[in-house]
């Protein structure tokens, strides 16, 4: 039978492990694929510029989008992004402007 105190030590092991499984830091030499939104605050910080003191792997694209000036974020941006527009990927392509690509 479950007691009010066993559940009441269960519950922060429970919250403890599956926070383990979904935001787990894997060590910078161990990294060998990225999310988006990962990839992204990973190369800020690594060029010096960090986007969020947070690790990188806890960061979803829905939290850079909020990073905006004027927005409210759930992560601490150490600098706010402005929103310039989306990429047109077809226009890029047609004019030749990737590295490597041929006409």
């Amino acid at each position: 039978m479950l007691t009010e105190s066993v559940l009441r030590g269960f519950s922060p092991k429970c919250v403890s492990g599956l926070a383990k499984a979904q935001l787990s830091s894997v060590g910078e030499g161990d990294k060998k694929s990225w999310f988006c939104s990962e990839f992204v605050t990973d190369a800020f910080a690594k060029a010096g510029h960090p986007l969020t003191l947070a690790q990188s792997g806890w960061i979803s694209p829905a939290d850079l989008m909020h990073m905006r000036i004027g927005d409210v974020s759930a992560f601490k941006p150490e600098t706010q992004l402005q929103y310039v527009g989306h990429l047109k990927p077809g226009i890029y392509i047609k004019a030749g402007r990737f590295v490597g690509l041929t006409q």
